[in-house]
């Protein structure tokens, strides 16, 4: 298009699965606009793009001794709290790839430079916009830095190699509240209908219940890993329900989000609303877990509704955990699967 107020050509680019967009004036070669969050009021952050300039932070980095492949044990913590990571790159010359893995799930692929022992790697997805700085010890085995979220958030980290480093297991994050209590819901589809779990449509069946947001991208990296699965894999005896917590609190416009989502990624089955995203309100709409911490959270359900397995956060592509989570997937639900056969 063409913006008449300042006679320069304009560009938008829409990001419809994470409701947001990028807006932008072009001249000679530079593109100045913003991204525009729509879930959250008033939240822009400005851009410069500069034609065939192909470097993320600086065409000359300075050389370096330092090699940080491998593993590293990983603190975050800011004004309120703390929590553990691990970091896995990889260094080719002055280039770094890699993530950060948290119990909550992964900060997907990252990129950047080592300049001499300063560290900057980012990443942008359409919903997050992910900036990590650090300074590395001339060791090379310690660093600390900065890592910031868009404009609303800011941390510290703290890293040391460490090729043993654990996180706790995401089956153990959160539980059920009784072991033997049937699980149940009841919320709205895309449609507008009431959907619960106990609907005849579910009877004798194992159940996924996938609990996400259209506005988190470890939520599509695992609703994309399950839509795979399902167009790759026929169980008539399977179901597969995800429950939305998003971050409009209007009925219509978190069940737009959701169809959009539904849309764009060929969901074939059903995505309800469960409400906001707050996680302590998600924890009271799904009173038969003892807490909701992360999304995506996987819940694995027998025929007799009762929760079997509970699977917080996700290990996606960008890790070294995915092909492991992949195969205990398919371990536990060939489990649930043969049982009652």
């Amino acid at each position: 298009g063409r913006s008449k107020a300042r006679a320069k050509d304009s560009i938008r680019i829409d990001f419809p699965v994470y409701d947001s967009y990028m807006v932008g004036l072009f001249e000679q070669g530079l593109i100045e606009g913003k991204w525009v969050v729509n879930y959250k009021e008033n939240y822009e952050i400005p851009f410069i793009a500069r034609y065939g300039e192909n470097h993320r932070f600086t065409t000359v980095p300075k050389p370096t001794t330092i090699d940080l492949t491998g593993t590293w044990e990983v603190l975050f913590e800011d004004e309120n709290s703390s929590y553990p990571g691990i970091g896995e790159f990889k260094q080719e010359g002055n280039q770094v790839t890699g993530t950060f893995r948290t119990e909550t799930g992964d900060y997907r692929f990252l990129e950047g430079q080592i300049s001499d022992r300063k560290l900057y790697m980012s990443v942008f997805d359409g919903s997050h916009a992910f900036l990590f700085e650090a300074q590395i010890e001339a060791d090379g085995d310690e660093m600390v830095g900065f890592f910031r979220s868009g404009t609303h958030y800011r941390s510290i980290w703290t890293a040391k190699r460490n090729a043993a480093a654990q996180l706790t297991s995401p089956n153990e994050l959160t539980q059920a509240t009784a072991a033997d209590q049937r699980f149940n819901f009841s919320f709205l589809d895309t449609n507008g209908d009431s959907i619960r779990l106990t609907d005849a449509a579910f009877d004798d069946k194992v159940k996924l219940v996938q609990i996400m947001g259209t506005w988190c991208p470890n939520c599509r990296d695992e609703t994309t890993f399950l839509v795979d699965y399902l167009k790759n894999n026929s169980h008539p005896d399977l179901a597969v329900i995800g429950i939305g917590f998003e971050r409009y609190r209007q009925e219509e416009r978190a069940l737009a989000a959701l169809k959009r989502y539904q849309d764009q990624l060929d969901i074939p089955y059903p995505l309800l609303w469960g409400g906001y995203y707050n996680k302590s309100e998600a924890t009271a709409a799904l009173t038969g877990l003892d807490k909701v911490i992360s999304y995506p959270t996987l819940l694995f359900i027998d025929r007799n509704n009762r929760i079997r397995k509970i699977h917080t956060g996700f290990n996606g592509p960008a890790t070294s955990k995915f092909a492991a989570f992949q195969e205990e997937f398919k371990t536990t639900l060939a489990t649930l699967l043969a049982e009652g056969k």
